[in-house]
């Protein structure tokens, strides 16, 4: 219903606010009533109406966006992530593309896998890996990389993440390499340098659809593995 479409449920108007939670057909009804869905048509089967119904504006969508973003970061808290946060900072990157599209796969895709679902997605993923700082979109060399995972000391870790999305599952490597070339070319670990980090990781990581590929720098070279 977020991407547009619609659902169609039997509506009675004797709902109540304590019946509300009891079955769910009685919370379809409960958010037809307060506004929170429009009607689009109704039919009558026997004795039964239903409705068929739609978010009525994008202001309501933009609510239903963010619950769902809360329940996921919800969800995300209640998940033992430490092999993905080990994974990464010791770049196994066959480990943290499993990972990653195992998690997935139990997520809600509302944003058409655009790539602002998987860069907040994956900025979730990441923000309790332990003392380490996680910014997104942060000033940095000629540009801004998606995502920075650094060590509070700069005698610790840095770690550069561009995301890309490819439309077919064959272009992932391809939209993996691109990701290390932006690092690149932007010149993404500059500031980080300046600031005296000597330990700097770069990661390409590539979606499609419920998959994912991760790909590392290091030295000049480039590997990963895609699940």
């Amino acid at each position: 219903m977020i991407e547009g479409g619609t659902i169609t449920k039997p509506i009675h108007e004797d709902i109540t606010y304590d019946d509300m939670h009891s079955t769910q057909d009685n919370l379809w009804n409960f958010l037809f009533f307060t506004g929170y869905l429009k009607k689009i048509r109704e039919e009558q089967e026997d004795e039964t109406i239903r409705m068929e119904m739609a978010i009525p504006n994008s202001e309501v969508r933009y609510v239903y966006k963010n619950a769902v973003l809360r329940w996921f970061e919800k969800k995300t808290e209640e998940k033992e992530l430490t092999p993905l946060y080990e994974s990464l900072l010791a770049g196994n990157t066959e480990r943290m593309a499993q990972i990653l599209s195992e998690n997935l796969m139990e997520t809600i895709s509302f944003y058409d896998y655009q790539e602002s679902y998987y860069h907040g997605f994956l900025t979730r993923m990441l923000k309790h890996i332990g003392n380490y700082i996680v910014q997104s979109n942060r000033e940095s060399g000629c540009g801004r990389p998606d995502i920075l995972v650094r060590y509070p000391s700069v005698r610790g870790k840095a770690i550069i993440i561009e995301i890309k999305v490819s439309k077919t599952y064959q272009g992932l490597e391809e939209k993996c390499d691109e990701a290390l070339r932006q690092i690149e070319e932007k010149k993404y670990e500059e500031g980080l340098r300046q600031e005296g980090y000597q330990d700097i990781m770069k990661y390409g990581v590539a979606f499609y659809r419920k998959e994912c590929m991760v790909k590392i720098a290091s030295d000049g070279e480039v590997s990963g593995k895609k699940k």
